[in-house]
């Protein structure tokens, strides 16, 4: 095997892993989208809603610096760098989220 064959190889393993990451991300994105319905269900409970709500933006803030990682590992295999449109600016940071004290009640 020649070293174009090697290149294109390996060029082919890492963008399968990439796209296997852009899956999950797919996948956290609908679990997004079902904790919000969830969330919105929840809401009338207030002893529960400041919790469910810094997880919630704890979850979309790590998905969209996830989401983020993903268009700068596929612009830098394809040697085309530039910041994702959909994602924003590509050296925004993700914050940490608040921490809340509130008393979680077990629903079991």
């Amino acid at each position: 095997m020649d070293d174009t064959a090697c290149a294109c190889g390996a060029t082919n393993t890492l963008q399968n892993e990439i796209d296997e990451v852009n899956v999950a991300v797919s996948d956290l994105q609908n679990l997004v989208y079902v904790q919000h319905l969830v969330l919105s269900e929840r809401m009338k409970n207030s002893s529960e809603r400041d919790a469910l709500i810094t997880l919630h933006y704890a979850l979309s803030d790590r998905l969209e610096a996830l989401d983020k990682t993903c268009g700068i590992l596929t612009d830098a295999l394809f040697g085309t760098f530039s910041p994702r449109e959909d994602s924003g600016s590509a050296t925004r940071s993700v914050a940490s989220p608040t921490p809340v004290n509130t008393n979680i009640v077990s629903l079991d």
